[in-house]
């Protein structure tokens, strides 16, 4: 039980505003309210802060512990405090309340609330590692890491049961704030973070879905329809909640769908704004702008997202932003439309490989169009990071800047990382040429198993573009860069671990990218056609593999057989009559080059 200390010795001059959970509890902070008051003063360490919170660690007498100091900024909430009210004291009954009911905790040493500072003192969960972090090791251990992940689902799912038979519900429900801790053939996992659970006398079974559908927005990429129905299993017979499984699937997804449309949103006008990870930079000349401070998603084999960055070092590093175009950078592109160089681009302390676009008119019509609209390294800027939000793998966008005069867009610029691989042609008419190139020869069940892998990671791609309701009028082989670790020697890979030959496909030039309100059948299958004609031009990819890019794009979990053969039919008729469009176009322009004096 929470006691408050100082009631019953009040000698010893420890505080009645002091909770404390045992006498060990009461012992440990006894003579250390100063050091738990101001804990960086004291040398703890700081481990996470936001506007709301900082959490600090440090370990005393070989124990580990958790502080964690609440400082709102809301008014209501100041208000709420010197009137009583307290999260630290909240969020220490909850953990006490829910490990009396058998849901894994943080275990409560002691809580403070004297109407200015208000702590959470609680007991480090140790050796333990977050949830997210641990399955995405455990994914790459290959069959004994897949079996782990199989015995914490099902953990996880008799927590969450438990928390909700207990009528708790967590509203930041994801794997951030679960803790896996022991052996990889026992795993446990433990609740944590729980100043935003809230508990209600019923629990009605829209409550409960709504809680899952947090939790599937945060896994939905990571785990498969098997793992999910796992989850549900376990949950419902750890909940005790009414129902058939298939009801409860449908449900919760409905309210995913919802969920992770909020998420996205909320995720783009983050983007749009001063914050944590993003800032709107104001330059000498009339340049403005958004940069990168730090980045949320790490996809692509992205380095920079790893950095931190500050504002006063964008705008040393873009302090004339015309000079990234003048000292020194290899072109790689130089048309009416565009001029793209990549170079090194120093950023405080830091350097990065990247690509500068400038982007060109060439169109008198769009001069007052862009008076009405973003530029385009401000619209490609916002859309790349929509696509990272959405597990779509693409160049990470560091920074959009434009310059205008008066309404009148003059000048704008796009700075996106150097993703590191291989262009898509390139990378299959090397990897799968016969006889074998490369700096390691694949055997040819190997090469079959990564032009499979590739395809079919394309059609994926492609659909989830397109259930996001974004369109690429540039969906070329040109657009697409592919990621892989070719391996040191050759490998007989078995049909169930494909783990060491798995590529990763990456999109690039987001110009083309469009947000559509309805995403009709006709324009998704531009799409697709546009990406068959380019592999056309490469000779390795033959009809299997084409089909296997449509299957990839037509395959969805537990949607059973598919009747491919009218999709094929569409997109190889559409193929053919780009491909007769393309050739008399190029004949008209051969033929306009041969004119005398032209």
């Amino acid at each position: 039980m929470t006691r408050a200390m100082g009631q019953d010795k009040p000698g010893e001059g420890t505080s009645g505003a002091v909770s404390v959970a045992d006498a060990g509890a009461a012992a440990l902070v006894s003579g250390r309210l100063d050091e738990l008051r101001d804990p960086e003063q004291a040398g703890w360490q700081r481990v996470k802060s936001n506007v709301s919170r900082t959490v600090y660690r440090r370990s005393i007498n070989g124990r580990g512990l958790y502080l964690k100091h609440y400082h709102p900024r809301s008014a209501v909430y100041r208000l709420a405090r010197r009137l009583g009210a307290s999260d630290a004291r909240c969020e220490m009954r909850f953990i006490q309340y829910l490990a009396g009911r058998g849901v894994a905790t943080p275990p409560a040493l002691a809580s403070m609330c004297d109407g200015q500072t208000e702590w959470l003192l609680t007991e480090a969960v140790e050796p333990s590692q977050q949830a997210d972090r641990w399955h995405a090791e455990q994914l790459g251990r290959g069959a004994e890491g897949r079996s782990a992940v199989r015995r914490a689902t099902v953990a996880l799912g008799r927590l969450v049961g438990r928390m909700h038979a207990a009528g708790v519900i967590h509203r930041d429900l994801h794997c951030g704030n679960v803790l896996v801790r022991g052996e990889a053939g026992d795993p446990e996992v433990v609740l944590m973070d729980l100043h935003r659970v809230r508990r209600r006398r019923r629990l009605s079974r829209r409550a409960r879905a709504a809680n899952l559908a947090q939790l599937l927005h945060d896994r939905r990429e990571f785990t498969t329809r098997t793992d999910r129905l796992r989850f549900l299993k376990a949950y419902l017979a750890a909940g005790g909640a009414a129902g058939s499984m298939r009801g409860w699937q449908l449900l919760v997804e409905q309210f995913a769908r919802a969920h992770t449309g909020r998420q996205h949103a909320q995720r783009e006008r983050r983007a749009r704004g001063t914050n944590k990870y993003f800032c709107r930079l104001r330059l000498a000349r009339g340049w403005r702008g958004h940069v990168v401070l730090a980045s949320k998603r790490r996809m692509a084999g992205s380095q920079a997202a790893g950095m931190e960055l500050s504002a006063d070092a964008w705008r040393q590093a873009l302090g004339r932003p015309e000079a990234l175009f003048e000292e020194g950078g290899e072109v790689v592109k130089d048309s009416p439309s565009s001029q793209v160089i990549r170079r090194r681009l120093t950023v405080g302390d830091r350097e990065v490989d990247v690509y500068v676009k400038r982007t060109r008119r060439k169109h008198a019509w769009k001069l007052l169009a862009d008076c009405l609209r973003p530029s385009r390294p401000i619209r490609a800027f916002r859309k790349g990071h929509a696509l990272l939000a959405r597990h779509i793998a693409t160049a990470l966008p560091l920074a959009a800047l434009e310059r205008r005069r008066g309404p009148f867009l003059a000048d704008s610029i796009l700075i996106t990382e150097a993703a590191a691989g291989t262009m898509l042609g390139p990378f299959l008419n090397t990897w799968l040429a016969s006889p074998p190139r490369g700096d390691t020869p694949l055997s040819v069940v190997q090469q079959r198993q990564l032009a499979q892998d590739v395809l079919w990671q394309l059609g994926r791609m492609v659909q989830k573009l397109h259930d996001s309701s974004f369109a690429h009028r540039d969906l070329k082989a040109s657009n697409i860069l592919v990621q892989w670790s070719a391996p040191t020697a050759p490998l007989e890979v078995s049909k169930r671990d494909k783990s060491r030959l798995e590529p990763r496909v990456v999109l690039l030039d987001l110009d083309g990218l469009s947000r559509k309100r309805y995403l009709s059948l006709s324009r998704r299958f531009q799409g697709l056609m546009r990406l068959n004609v380019s592999l056309l031009n490469c000779p390795v990819v033959n009809r299997a593999g084409r089909l296997r890019m449509l299957l990839g794009y037509l395959r969805r979990p537990g949607c059973g057989r598919i009747d491919f053969k009218p999709y094929w039919r569409v997109l190889e008729d559409w193929s053919t009559r780009k491909l007769q469009r393309q050739i008399r176009s190029r004949r008209k322009r051969q033929k306009a080059d041969r004119r005398p004096g032209s």
